[in-house]
């Protein structure tokens, strides 16, 4: 380290006016763009909460009759990430849909957003 200082000029006022080049050798760095370096950022996934459910459904409850038709659920789940909606949909329609005409109800809807948040969905 006396070396690094010793090697450093000065002016009257006491300011330093050079450096030597080789005092960042001592300190390596790596270019982002170097291969092997990842400059991606990394995201933690988020759990989603009762009231974001919530919020999917209702807004993809496309002609607002109160009731969501299967192709409703499957672009929420869509939306939700589900790897396969369709699938998501049939199986969210057994379980919710009690009276069995085909639709999710106002009355079938707490059974609805507690199925999908057994699934564990994520925002990334």
């Amino acid at each position: 380290m006396i070396h690094i200082f010793s090697s450093m000029t000065s002016n009257e006022n006491s300011k330093v006016t050079s450096v030597p080049k080789s005092i960042d050798k001592a300190c390596q760095r790596t270019a982002p763009w170097a291969p092997g370096v990842s400059t991606e950022i990394k995201r933690a996934a988020v759990p989603i909460t009762e009231d974001q459910v919530r919020g999917i459904f209702y807004r993809y409850d496309a002609d607002k009759d109160g009731r969501l038709s299967k192709q409703e659920l499957k672009d929420a789940f869509a939306s939700l990430g589900s790897r396969m909606p369709g699938l998501r949909a049939l199986l969210a329609l057994q379980h919710a849909d009690t009276n069995g005409d085909g639709y999710i109800t106002e009355a079938e809807f707490e059974k609805l957003v507690k199925y999908t948040m057994k699934r564990g969905y994520k925002f990334k």
